[in-house]
């Protein structure tokens, strides 16, 4: 059951290792930490284009979600919103990187959107279940 286990665990480790990895090089050097705390309307909005933040975010906590399974799900949500901090703390260094506290938000977002597709799909999923008793 370890091996199992293990297996369930390995695609988010590695994803979120991965993506921690590529958000910390810097081909074009370092520089001292530099973070952006502005917070208004129109950063937050700005901020929310970013589509491929939504996506990580999504794919991120799916397979979080399969890591510590559907009861868990609160704890996929932390994980997964964990990584995507971590990408901005990495990028604080990185020159023409552009850490931001409202990237937070499409990572929220994202991660709300993911977790709305995971209820969906086990509702589905039990309900499939429940209608065909032999597949259980």
């Amino acid at each position: 059951m370890k091996a199992l286990r293990f297996l369930r665990i390995l695609p988010f480790t590695a994803l979120a290792l991965a993506s921690i990895w590529a958000a910390n090089r810097a081909p074009d050097g370092r520089r001292p930490p530099q973070m952006d705390f502005t917070v208004t309307f129109e950063t937050i909005t700005n901020a929310l284009t970013k589509v491929p933040h939504i996506a990580s975010m999504v794919m991120l906590f799916i397979l979080a979600v399969l890591a510590t399974g559907y009861s868990r799900t609160w704890l996929a949500a932390i994980l997964t919103f964990l990584v995507g901090v971590s990408w901005e703390l990495v990028q604080t260094t990185v020159i023409g990187h552009n850490p931001r506290v409202v990237d937070l938000f499409p990572n929220l977002v994202g991660i709300i959107l993911a977790w709305i597709i995971v209820s969906v799909s086990f509702f589905l999923w039990r309900s499939f279940r429940s209608r065909f008793p032999t597949y259980r």
